[in-house]
């Protein structure tokens, strides 16, 4: 599950970056065709970049914090099975132990 949520955010920010060479190549092309000034191309360029990478650090530290809190999640629950075997292992072996020892007088 964590697997599939890191290629999900790695596949969000490769559009994040293609995304960003279509804009780039779609900006060039207005400049060339005298459309927009190369001065507003890369400001708004630069604005789009900047928004986008703001957003893709927000969204990255939100899944993080959901992988965080996932694992944490899936820890305790092991935490749990696992003590709960424990619990059944320690019971058994009094079991044993009682059946085992010799009679009392």
């Amino acid at each position: 599950m964590i697997e599939t949520i890191r290629r999900l955010m790695l596949a969000g920010l490769g559009t994040l970056d293609l995304t960003e060479e279509k804009l780039r190549a779609l900006f060039d092309d207005l400049v060339k065709r005298g459309e927009i000034s190369e001065k507003d191309a890369r400001e708004t360029i630069a604005d789009w970049a900047r928004r986008a990478n703001e957003g893709r650090t927000r969204l990255q530290q939100q899944i993080e914090e959901t992988i965080r809190r996932m694992s944490e999640s899936r820890d305790s629950s092991l935490r749990q099975a696992i003590d709960a075997l424990n619990a059944r292992v320690a019971a058994l072996e009094r079991r044993l132990d009682e059946r085992d020892a010799p009679p009392a007088l």
